[in-house]
């Protein structure tokens, strides 16, 4: 009896442990986990029932960190942690619910269809813990961080996944712009600019009064028929959201494009008009949602429910530009030294005109006397003429003809004008391009007569056709030669003389100058004048032995002096020796007195030369012996020889004096 009570006793003091420690957990059943009512059971009849993930085995019970299949088509995300995994079976015709949460609606958008279980725990820890979505956890959520070495690379896709979404998450704003392209300024310019004054009179009509209130910006370059279409997608946090297709759809334009990817920065890519107008640009973009998709069991008790991301948002975004085209002509004429009488034609090349747009332009050809200044019309500049070119788009062209003057000297140059309209930006060209500018020297000549005086010559020169008012340099040169010269371009002879002079023409282009005598040689001297060129006048040179600029000198004749008259005591010739005669008696008969000598003539300036009488021959009387001395015949013969000489030199004197008068 006693051993029975005693059996009893250790029977009724089990049950009672038995019973404690059940009541605390510490039964048989801790070898396989806490109860199944207080954690997650893993269903192994639906293994694939799971995503990619991580078991967690809690005080409370296991959970799941991962993805669910619970859907065909999409990844599931428990939101109840410790209840029953959410099998398809419990979800048939489910309706889901939408619960705006941008930052986890982004994370599920980029990153659910993830194979790595590291990245689905992440996503299954950011549904448990975010609290904008209802919770009914049975089994405490946590951070992967905080769950082990187990989850070490869950943690840090935890971090990064959720980084990105503080940045990236929405709502979006996309946005677009339209900038017209512009033309930068030119060194030299074709056009006044539109932000300023035309300097010529003919191309600005507004009042003083309207340009000083005018306020509005001056435009550095004119806008083309290009445009650049920026695009950018940003963030709730205002971060540029980068690799979103953005699809374009654009009018107005030629060849452009259907889609850009947004980028960390905005994109920008240049459309080109295709003709004036508007062209316009609307951009989509398919962006992640803003909220997540919730789903409750349709049948089953105590089952999780779970959320999917959602279908992805839409966000737009229009521009438009009004585009006129903004011509621009540049110039060349065709002749810059054209000669009076034939034509030009004006050179030009047009860009700016959008598409296959036409413009018309016209050309004046202007002239002024003064040199032109770039963009300022002269006081003189008069219109020669203008022609039209119809129907003219971008690229080179050749204008109509226009003729120069006869009489044209001076500066000739093209202006342009495109009209303006509601597709096309008025265009007026300067006055004075350095390209658009031909010339035409004054052709100046030179009258000259060359003048003789005594012995010394001088030039006189008379030029004409010199720009009024203009300077020229002048330079004579004077040429001997010892035969008449023949006219020449080229000079010959010797060179006398070089006098050059500075003159300024008068208002008829014309000067006259006297050259400084100089000595005159015998022989011919002429004068070549020449006219030097300059800017403004053409160089000209008289030819050589011009007869009005040749003078001649003869020499100087001096006459031959005539034979001294005899004086008495000279003889005249004697006559040939007589034969000899018998001997004369010793003593001579007296010489018969001697006539007195005759007066000596004046000696003229050029004396004559006078012949000379044969003396006569001696008359010897048979048996006569000759005389010697002086006899009275000789006497006679001797004074008839005075006496003709001296009519013979009266004579030449008197027939010399005639010659000269």
């Amino acid at each position: 009896m006693t051993t029975l009570r005693l059996a009893s006793l250790r029977t009724a003091l089990l049950l009672t442990v038995l019973t404690v420690a059940s009541l605390i957990g510490l039964g048989p059943a801790m070898a396989a986990g806490p109860p199944a009512s207080l954690g997650e059971v893993p269903v192994l009849t639906a293994p694939n029932a799971y995503g990619p993930g991580i078991w967690h085995h809690a005080k409370q019970g296991k959970t799941w960190y991962g993805s669910y299949r619970t859907f065909p088509d999409a990844s599931a995300y428990c939101i109840d942690a410790g209840k029953k995994s959410p099998l398809p079976k419990y979800f048939k015709n489910a309706k889901a619910d939408t619960v705006a949460s941008a930052r986890t609606a982004w994370a599920l958008h980029e990153y659910a269809g993830s194979t790595s279980k590291d990245v689905q725990a992440a996503l299954s820890a950011m549904a448990r813990l975010d609290k904008a979505l209802p919770h009914d956890h049975k089994v405490p959520p946590q951070k992967p961080a905080d769950l082990g070495k187990k989850f070490s690379g869950a943690a840090k896709k935890h971090s990064t996944i959720l980084a990105e979404a503080k940045k990236l998450a929405g709502p979006y704003t996309l946005d677009i712009s339209l900038e017209p392209v512009m033309r930068m300024p030119v060194l030299e310019p074709y056009a006044a600019p539109e932000s300023a004054s035309s300097p010529d009179s003919w191309a600005s009509d507004r009042p003083d009064s309207d340009k000083a209130d005018d306020k509005r910006p001056k435009v550095l370059g004119t806008p083309t028929d290009e445009a650049t279409l920026a695009v950018s997608l940003t963030s709730a946090s205002g971060a540029q959201v980068p690799d979103v297709p953005v699809t374009l759809n654009v009018a107005g334009a030629a060849k452009a494009p259907t889609t850009v990817t947004t980028g960390k920065e905005p994109v920008a890519t240049t459309l080109q008009a295709s003709a004036p107008g508007t062209l316009s640009v609307t951009a989509s973009a398919k962006v992640a949602p803003q909220t997540v998709r919730v789903f409750e069991p349709t049948s089953g008790t105590r089952v999780q429910r779970v959320i999917t991301p959602d279908t992805p948002d839409s966000v737009t975004d229009k521009a438009s530009l009004d585009l006129s085209s903004q011509p621009k002509v540049t110039t060349e004429i065709s002749d810059q030294t054209p000669t009076p009488g034939e034509t030009v034609t004006d050179e030009f090349t047009v860009s700016g005109l959008i598409g296959d747009h036409t413009v018309t332009v016209e050309h004046t050809l202007w002239q002024t006397a003064t040199a032109p200044r770039q963009g300022i019309k002269n006081d003189d500049a008069r219109e020669i003429g203008s022609v039209t070119s119809k129907d003219v788009g971008n690229g080179t062209h050749t204008s109509d003809e226009v003729t120069v003057p006869e009489d044209f000297r001076g500066w000739l140059y093209f202006t342009e004008t495109i009209a303006g309209d509601k597709a096309t930006k008025e265009w007026k060209g300067i006055h004075g391009q350095p390209r658009e500018t031909g010339f035409v020297p004054w052709t100046p000549t030179a009258d000259t007569e060359a003048v003789l005086e005594g012995t010394s010559t001088h030039d006189e020169v008379a030029v004409t056709g010199l720009r009024p008012g203009s300077e020229a340099v002048l330079v004579v040169t004077a040429y001997h030669v010892e035969s008449e010269p023949e006219q020449s371009k080229e000079p010959d002879g010797t060179e006398l003389s070089v006098q050059d002079f500075t003159v300024n023409a008068d208002e008829k282009g014309h000067v006259e100058i006297d050259t400084e005598p100089i000595d005159m040689p015998v022989g011919w001297v002429t004068y070549v004048t020449t006219i030097e060129g300059s800017d403004v006048n053409a160089e000209w040179t008289s030819d050589w032995g011009v007869p009005a600029e040749t003078v001649h000198r003869l020499p100087e004749e001096k006459p031959s002096a005539p034979p001294a008259p005899p004086t008495p005591s000279e003889e005249p010739s004697k006559p040939p020796a007589p034969p000899e005669q018998p001997d004369m008696p010793s003593t001579p008969p007296a010489p018969p007195e001697q006539p007195e000598a005759p007066e000596k003539p004046e000696t003229p300036s050029a004396e004559p030369v006078a012949d000379t009488p044969e003396a006569p021959a001696a008359t010897v009387s048979s048996g006569e012996l000759p005389r010697t001395g002086t006899t009275g015949n000789g006497m006679l013969i001797g004074l008839g020889i005075v006496l003709v000489g001296l009519g013979s030199t009266i004579l030449l004197i008197s027939g010399s004096r005639r010659d000269r008068e």
